[in-house]
């Protein structure tokens, strides 16, 4: 597989034949999807759960790659509501069983691409040419889903050692618009206890505006492959 380009407009090729990135590009796309999908994140819908926005984008037989799946919890959730679903996986980690460690092995394109709670994982020089990547593994109208720690909800991304880089909602969406796909829906994933519920949304909701600190605890963003 070859990586598709991030942007044309958003790299060039020196002499040494690596990518480099155009930071100003990316940041101009970063702005475009705040104006999009709101410059406060507390703009942004709610959700319940990941697995909403999944089943949401998935119809019965699509091909499907989980990129970072870990234990493929996500495949029980898929198989349960649409059983014709063709569920692959791909991990770098050796004692999982999954189809793929690496994203050149894949040949054949996918209706959904997923890949939650991943992108923090990766150095930010090395996001735009993964984003690409992922778009060249998508069939045209498929879909990328993308999930992050919200950076307004710092617990959830300091909590863990091996996060690398934080991405604030903007920052993703504009991302994805430069690797060449088009983002859908940008929302919040927020599920708690009513009572919990109940308190952070609508009591002391002001005071969470106020101070510029979140509730919810992840962002997804839906892009989609353009043919």
């Amino acid at each position: 597989m070859t990586p598709v380009a991030v942007d044309t407009r958003s790299r060039r090729t020196p002499p040494g034949g690596e990518v480099e990135i155009s930071w100003s590009d990316l940041y101009a796309h970063r702005r475009a999807a705040a104006a999009r999908f709101g410059k406060s994140v507390f703009r942004l819908p709610l959700v319940k759960r990941v697995r909403e926005v999944l089943l949401s984008n998935v119809r019965d037989g699509d091909q499907v790659l989980e990129v970072g799946a870990g234990q493929r919890l996500m495949r029980k959730v898929l198989v349960a509501r649409y059983p014709r679903t063709v569920y692959e996986s791909l991990d770098i980690d050796p004692r999982g069983e999954h189809d793929y460690r690496r994203l050149d092995e894949i040949r054949e394109p996918y209706d959904v691409v997923m890949a939650f709670e991943v992108v923090e994982h990766l150095e930010l020089q090395a996001i735009p040419r993964w984003l690409g990547q992922l778009r060249s593994i998508l069939r045209p109208g498929g879909k990328l889903l993308l999930s992050t720690p919200n950076t307004y909800y710092p617990p959830a991304y300091l909590r863990d050692a091996t996060h690398r880089t934080a991405l604030c909602y903007d920052e993703l969406a504009g991302m994805a618009e430069a690797a060449g796909l088009h983002v859908e829906r940008v929302v919040r994933v927020y599920h708690d206890p009513i009572h919990r519920m109940l308190l952070r949304r609508y009591l002391f909701g002001w005071l969470f505006r106020l101070i510029g600190i979140d509730f919810a605890r992840q962002i997804v963003v839906v892009a989609s492959a353009q043919g």
